[in-house]
Formats: structure tokens, sequence, C-alpha cells
């Protein structure tokens, strides 16, 4: 009530977005998850009270993370959760992907471990499998981090002229390829394995060179260069640091 007057619940849903919004600002850690979720909602529901939505989230997904890997399906069967938590979900997940993109980018040598995890901010929440490629110069700094293949849940395919037509255009020295693995299991399969064989034997008989094949999961990745499964010359470890 103010000066004797009933707030209407659209007064009060504003009071309360701005008190949650002013200790936000004064201090982001002091937020418990739920209600930094209900702020962020309000980007999506204006006019709606979030708070049991980003609850009910919460509880369908655990944390952040599953929320963030959460598909359209799973996500329109929480209560309250409309196709506009989806897009909303996606867009950030792209910024944080680009964010990622853009710190590798910036350095004047990237290391394995720089593209394996700008590779998982961008293909860890993937449902179903992509392939790409991370582009690099002699000096091994970043060209290009680009898409090659989009496939299905378990399968995409991909042949090795597209790797060497994609790396002479973009007059890359070297690469390093990722591709997810949305059922979980971060071990190559065969055809992973033979697959890259063909691809890094093409490259070498251009002067090209095929880093690694890193396999990226929700919560892991697999370097076959790393667990041997990929020959390389010494040139190229000695090259590309960890």
């Amino acid at each position: 009530m103010k000066d004797g007057v009933h707030l209407s619940d659209a007064e009060l849903r504003a009071g309360h977005r701005k008190r949650l919004r002013d200790r936000f600002l004064a201090d982001p850690s002091a937020l418990p998850d739920y209600e930094l979720l209900e702020l962020a909602l309000g980007c999506v529901y204006l006019r709606k009270d979030n708070k049991q939505l980003a609850k009910r989230l919460l509880s369908a997904f655990g944390n952040f993370g599953g929320l963030l890997s959460a598909s359209s399906d799973e996500l329109s069967r929480v209560e309250g959760c409309g196709p506009a938590v989806d897009s909303f979900l996606s867009l950030l997940r792209e910024i944080i992907a680009r964010a990622s993109q853009s710190n590798v980018q910036r350095k004047q040598a990237v290391t394995l471990a720089d593209l394996v995890d700008m590779g998982r901010q961008r293909l860890r929440h993937c449902s179903e499998e992509e392939v790409w490629a991370a582009l690099l110069d002699k000096q091994n700094r970043l060209l290009i981090f680009k898409k090659i293949r989009h496939g299905t849940s378990d399968h995409v395919a991909l042949e090795p002229l597209e790797v060497v037509e994609l790396m002479i255009r973009n007059h890359a020295s070297s690469l390093v390829l990722m591709h997810n693995h949305p059922g979980g299991t971060y071990m190559p399969s065969q055809e992973d394995r033979a697959l890259t064989g063909r691809i890094a034997l093409a490259l070498r008989h251009l002067g090209l060179f095929l880093h690694d094949h890193v396999i990226v999961t929700s919560d892991a990745a697999f370097s076959m260069t790393q667990d041997r499964c990929l020959e390389v010359t010494k040139r190229n470890l000695r090259d590309m640091p960890e």
C-alpha cells in the first residue's frame, strides 16, 4: 500500500524487479541462482512474475549448465516455459561461444587448450553432431573457427576433400578438427579414427598439418593426439603447445 492506495499487480512486480536489480548491481554474487535466473527471465516475460518459473527450470535441469544444455523438447515440458525461453537460451549460448572465440583470436599464438576450451563452449550444448575446424596460420594464430558439417543426433558425414579445400581457400597451414558426441560418450568411433587418418594423410601430401581431432561432450573433451589415436609428426607436436 502506498499513501493508503492499493498497488496494482504490475506495480508490485515492477517494485520487486527494481529491488532485485538493485541487489544484483550492488553484489551480483550475492544472488542465489533462482533469483539470478528470475532477473534474466524478466528480459523474456516482461509482465510476468518469473520467480516460480526460475525455480522450476533449476529444479528440472539442476544448474545453469544443465539449463543451457536443455533441448527445446525438454524445455517445453516445464510448466510456464514457452518458445521465448528457448530462443533466449540459444542467444546466451551464442554470445558465450563468440566471446570465447574472440578471446582466442586475439592471441598471438594459441595452444591446444585454448582451442579445446573454445570448441567446448561452441559444441557442448549441441543436440546434433557438428564438425568444426579451427584453421591456423604458420605462427599458430587462429584464422577462423568454422562449422564444416551438420549431422544428426549420432552421425555426421565428412570428406577429406572438404577439409583440404577449406584450408586452401583460407590460406591456412594447419588445423584442429572438432566434433561433438551429443550422446555423452567421448571416445571416438572406429569411423572417427579412420576418417581422421584419411584427412591427416591428405593434408600431409600438400604440406598441411592436422594437429588434432577433438571429441567434445557436455562435460568432457577427448584429444586423439594426446591419446595416440592420431599419428602426427614431431614437428606438429612441437608447434602446437598444450
